[in-house]
């Protein structure tokens, strides 16, 4: 078939603006301080972990999702915006059974870390919060789920009752942050590096109300993985 060259010109012009177009859907998009950028999804087997489930709940309102799973990616684990995050002693330790209580506790620094650096007060820790995380953390990893809720059907607010942490509180606020992963990417800078580039959960890391908190790791993941794997449960609260 003969093309003409004005025609062909014309043709030419709509493939490369079709080109053009296609690269924009991964792209980051400021807000807020903050770089947001769209995860891409880990090839199948190759899962390097999850954000799962940030929550909020408080005496006067029902318990809400602040933000879903997603994968965690390299670029999850990125400082955005020039604001990377603070150092803390053991912060790239892959977690295993014998750096697991080192982990949780440089994930508890790195977060106090940043909250102080955002001009808010250091959580204190709960061991009716740690109960609740490291009953959840396991029950997880053994169970093979990845949510907030439990497969009995208990969320992180009634979870957080049952330890006994708001009994005689007349006013309360719990939330939870949930995440798993595997090799470099289960270590505290990892993990909490990807909850502060999420907006829900760094919503439970930075608000100002919360006094108290527990953070603890299960050695594992809630899915199947032969890999070095540790998933986080951070609950947050003040009573």
């Amino acid at each position: 078939m003969r093309v003409t060259r004005g025609r062909g010109w014309a043709i030419l012009l709509v493939l490369v603006l079709a080109a053009g177009c296609g690269g924009g859907s991964n792209g980051g998009e400021s807000g807020g301080g903050f770089t947001t950028t769209e995860p891409s999804t880990a090839p199948a087997g190759k899962a390097q972990g999850s954000l799962g489930d940030a929550t909020y709940a408080a005496a006067d309102q029902e318990e809400e999702v602040l933000a879903g799973a997603v994968p965690i990616t390299p670029s999850t684990t990125s400082a955005v915006s020039g604001k990377g995050l603070p150092r803390c002693p053991d912060d790239t330790l892959t977690v295993t059974a014998e750096t697991r209580a080192r982990a949780e506790a440089s994930a508890v620094c790195l977060i106090n870390k940043i909250r102080r650096r955002r001009g808010r007060r250091a959580l204190k820790s709960s061991a009716h919060l740690y109960d609740a995380a490291k009953q959840h953390a396991n029950d997880m990893v053994e169970q093979q789920y990845f949510s907030h809720v439990s497969k009995g059907g208990t969320g992180s607010a009634a979870r957080v009752k049952s330890t006994g942490y708001l009994t005689g509180a007349s006013g309360w606020q719990t939330g939870e942050n949930i995440a798993w992963g595997t090799e470099a990417f289960s270590t505290a800078a990892a993990i909490v590096q990807s909850w502060m580039n999420s907006s829900g959960h760094r919503q439970n890391i930075l608000r100002r109300s919360y006094r108290e908190g527990g953070l603890a790791i299960a050695v594992g993941a809630p899915v199947t993985t032969s890999a070095h794997t540790g998933t986080y449960v951070h609950e947050f609260g003040r009573r």
